[in-house]
């Protein structure tokens, strides 16, 4: 789900993400990810609790989940701390899809960040950022439902072609594997 990383290390990438905003003056966006099974996104809902329980910002971040599990519900049970101050708001937790495509599309539209001062990860869409640029934000990992539309979304701008001819690449192959 997060790439084999502990929770300890995305609060960490969630931290710099908070520091960055604070410094654009935007939303950060967080995303635990479409959890299909129970275990799943356990390392991202620690994360998120963990980075909830220290922080003392005025941003508002907003997390993402979902999935056909029960397990998002639990991003929105966490308490703050009572010394938590006055004016840093609460985190925002939306419900995305429950599966996996749906859910990695729901970002472009939760994704406000529009600052001139803020690039894109390797000017790749909000949908396909946990996927292609996992460091940029870690989230859900690839599945087979949206692998060709990150690797289009990768190659992106300047060489789209090559994206697309090696789609019909692949299913040229699979045509031929099947027929013969």
């Amino acid at each position: 789900m997060h790439n084999g990383r502990s929770p300890r290390a995305i609060d960490a990438a969630w931290q710099q993400e908070l520091d960055l905003t604070l410094e654009t003056g935007e939303s950060p966006l967080f995303d635990v990810g479409a959890m299909a099974d129970g275990q799943e996104g356990m390392n991202g809902l620690l994360a998120l609790w963990r980075m909830d329980a220290g922080r003392r910002d005025l941003t508002a971040p907003v997390v993402t989940a979902g999935g056909m599990s029960g397990t998002w519900l639990a991003a929105l049970h966490h308490t703050r701390p009572d010394d938590t101050p006055a004016r840093s708001p609460a985190i925002v937790t939306a419900f995305t899809a429950p599966d996996v495509a749906t859910h990695m599309a729901s970002q472009t539209l939760w994704d406000t960040r529009r600052s001139a001062f803020r690039r894109r990860p390797a000017k790749v869409p909000p949908w396909a950022q946990p996927a292609v640029v996992p460091d940029a934000m870690p989230g859900a990992s690839a599945s087979w439902e949206t692998l060709l539309l990150s690797v289009e979304a990768r190659i992106g701008d300047q060489d789209g072609w090559l994206a697309w001819a090696g789609v019909v690449l692949a299913v040229a192959l699979l045509l031929i594997a099947v027929l013969a």
